[in-house]
């Protein structure tokens, strides 16, 4: 007898986590990988965070929270914006998530019923494209291209349908790295008013740019959902710990599913993030590291022939072009890793109709890492090519 599936399963898996697989695989057999596939920052969570979690073990019960997180981190949250933004944020308004994907799919659950239309760029984050297709929401792809570096533009999104009840938007973006502009950033958010459009904001890159910070939607528009995680900057990924900020009825929304679906995020992982935002500075030096690698990498791959990407201008990813020596760019991810021993990530992971011409690295990692990376894909390309 076969099992029943719902047609809401039916969703493609997350090839970054499946190369991950395929690379530790062959690890374990003895062969030396490099990891540019995943988007893992490559320091650990900071000491200080550490230091203060061996006290909660020490002095703290850690049982279950409020839905929406502990009053503390939530305060902490709130400080951050005014800080960081100079935005005024109510602990009210803020919910605190398991990641950054139990934020958005409480943000779905919360805003948009069985096929309502919601519309993203391409590329895009997939895990988003699938919790969509799970949850029966209709999805709008927007073309993207290199003029608006893979963004939206307003133009783009008057010739999109009139009947959009959402948009989700990210910067700077995965896979592509690109930010979107201020003076297009305000545009977007007035659109969204006008047009009733509810716009759900990726934000969990904010702090890794390497031009401009990087400014929060909530300036232009106060409705606007803002997803964020202390996965990315903080260097939290497995402490599995994010963050939503929403109106306050919607909040309440959130509060409800949250408590019903998760009962609380991670207890330990929230109080030991209090203390992530405590130290500023150290977050801004691996971002120099970050930008140090992006740079070499792109000077790597030009001299290599490859010069058409996406303006790499926040995150630790560059989404090469590779149609000149491929059309198959899945292919190529697995020969990098079997014979090469570099681990990235096939552009159709992020984009169903163009991601095979294309290739994600992840620069998150150690400078001598990416040496060594660019170094094997070089040796690689003069062999094959």
């Amino acid at each position: 007898m076969n099992t029943i599936k719902s047609k809401r399963s039916n969703i493609s898996p997350f090839l970054a986590i499946d190369m991950l697989t395929r690379a530790n695989k062959l690890k374990s057999k003895g062969k030396d990988i490099i990891h540019m596939d995943v988007g893992e920052p490559g320091f650990n969570t900071p000491m200080h965070i550490l230091k203060f979690a061996k006290t909660i073990i020490e002095e703290k019960k850690v049982g279950y929270t409020e839905a929406i997180g502990i009053p503390e981190l939530r305060e902490k949250i709130v400080g951050h914006y005014d800080y960081y933004y100079g935005e005024k944020v109510k602990s009210e308004c803020v919910a605190v998530t398991a990641g950054a994907s139990g934020a958005f799919v409480l943000a779905l659950l919360a805003l948009f019923d069985p096929g309502d239309k919601v519309a993203i760029m391409t590329p895009y984050y997939p895990a988003y494209i699938n919790a969509l297709k799970a949850l029966n929401i209709d999805i709008v792809y927007i073309e993207g291209d290199t003029k608006s570096s893979y963004q939206p533009t307003l133009e783009k999104l008057k010739n999109i349908s009139n009947n959009i009840k959402g948009l989700v938007i990210a910067s700077p973006a995965n896979p592509t790295g690109s930010v979107i502009k201020s003076d297009v950033l305000k545009k977007i958010a007035n659109w969204g008013k006008e047009n009733n459009v509810t716009i759900i904001s990726d934000e969990i890159y904010h702090g890794i740019e390497y031009s401009k910070p990087s400014e929060t939607i909530l300036r232009y528009n106060k409705n606007a959902i803002i997803i964020n995680s202390f996965s990315k900057i903080f260097c939290m990924t497995g402490w599995r710990l994010g963050w939503l900020i929403a109106p306050k009825n919607i909040i309440s929304i959130i509060e409800k599913l949250s408590m019903s679906l998760f009962l609380c995020p991670p207890t330990f992982s929230q109080l030991i993030a209090v203390k992530a935002f405590d130290n500023y500075n150290l977050l801004n030096k691996n971002v120099l590291i970050y930008k140090s690698n992006r740079d070499l990498l792109i000077n790597a791959f030009e001299d290599m022939g490859f010069s058409k990407y996406a303006p790499p201008d926040g995150a630790f990813y560059l989404y090469i072009d590779v149609s000149k020596v491929t059309n198959n760019s899945t292919e190529l991810a697995i020969k990098l890793l079997k014979e090469a021993g570099v681990s990235s990530t096939p552009g159709t992971d992020f984009d169903y109709k163009s991601g095979y011409k294309f290739i994600r690295f992840s620069y998150a990692g150690s400078n001598k890492e990416i040496i060594e990376g660019a170094k094997r894909i070089d040796n690689w390309i003069k062999r094959k090519i």
